[in-house]
């Protein structure tokens, strides 16, 4: 057992056994059931789920919440860098001394676990800012989704340079299903609605209030964000996983725009109208670039499809070249 787990216990007036922690637990999980008689080695895994009903269900309301808490306080609340629940079993990997260690609980019992992490300055982050208060219901999302319920696993950790989604997966695996810190689905888009860009620019965005360019693709939206003289940031959805981002070094100084200027719904119409004007068919394959050019005052939509390209105010007239 780690000294910063028997510290906490210590601190908590108890015997340092294993079977002491159990009892703890039960005491400190605000009337919660206390768990049975463990069945297996206390350091179970957090996906070896058991056949049997669990004696403190992580999947209802509330427990999975208690017990990462607990975890999180026995660990001396040190920084986490992942969490795994499943309807049996949970864990959290946190940093101490540069080093990932993971403890766990399972079968009643809190204890050190071999941890599979290995620290490489991953995101750290807090589980309070998860919103992981049911377990349940986003085990029953995410199987309205990926088509499967089995040895469901939800996992919190870092997703792409410093972004920590939580993600469920299954046992056989399926698609893995991602959810934001509050819950809410990663929906698959898709770009030619307004739906789609608007839920891609909220992802890509993310409240910045200038970009540099917007590109809608029929497979994925990016946005350009200026963070230094030197650098653009590159944030980019695709149709079915998280935003992902990567920096791109670029000195050159073109305009910026308020990104609340592009109207998707409009542009949902434009995709559907324009080529008709250049006498072309309606194109599933249209690709929209928004960007402040040089010599512009203002952005303009850059609107490709079919090998011609239309080119409209932000209000959707066509400028003529």
């Amino acid at each position: 057992m780690s000294h910063t787990v028997r510290g906490y216990l210590r601190s908590l007036g108890a015997p340092i056994t294993l079977v002491s922690v159990a009892l703890v637990f039960a005491v400190t999980a605000c009337g919660a059931p206390q768990a049975g008689q463990a069945s297996s080695s206390a350091t179970t895994p957090a996906n070896a789920q058991s056949t049997q009903a669990p004696a403190f269900d992580l999947t209802v309301a509330g427990h999975a919440r208690q017990v990462i808490d607990f975890l999180v306080a026995a660990s001396g609340n040190k920084p986490v860098l992942r969490v795994e629940v499943t309807p049996t079993a949970a864990n959290i990997t946190y940093l101490e001394d540069d080093q990932a260690h993971t403890i766990g609980y399972a079968n009643g019992h809190i204890s050190p676990v071999d941890s599979t992490v290995k620290y490489i300055n991953q995101a750290q982050f807090k589980p309070s800012g998860f919103n992981i208060d049911n377990v349940g219901e986003l085990f029953e999302k995410a199987g309205e989704i990926s088509g499967s319920r089995q040895q469901q696993d939800l996992q919190i950790n870092e997703y792409n340079q410093g972004v920590v989604l939580m993600t469920v997966t299954t046992t056989p695996e399926t698609s893995t299903v991602f959810f934001r810190p509050d819950g809410s689905i990663v929906n698959k888009l898709d770009f030619s609605t307004a739906d789609g860009m608007r839920e891609g620019l909220s992802d890509t965005v993310q409240g910045a209030s200038r970009v540099e360019q917007v590109v809608i693709k029929p497979d994925s939206l990016s946005a350009d964000v200026r963070t230094d003289a030197a650098t653009i940031q590159r944030r980019t959805r695709q149709r079915a996983l998280p935003s992902i981002t990567s920096n791109i070094k670029d000195s050159s100084d073109p305009g910026t725009f308020d990104p609340a200027l592009i109207d998707p719904g409009l542009i949902a119409r434009l995709e559907q109208t324009l080529p008709a004007t250049v006498g072309r068919t309606p194109s599933t394959s249209v690709t929209v670039t928004i960007a402040q050019r040089a010599g512009q005052r203002v952005p303009s939509m850059y609107f490709q499809f079919s090998g011609a390209e239309v080119v409209t105010t932000m209000a959707g007239d066509v400028i003529a070249k």
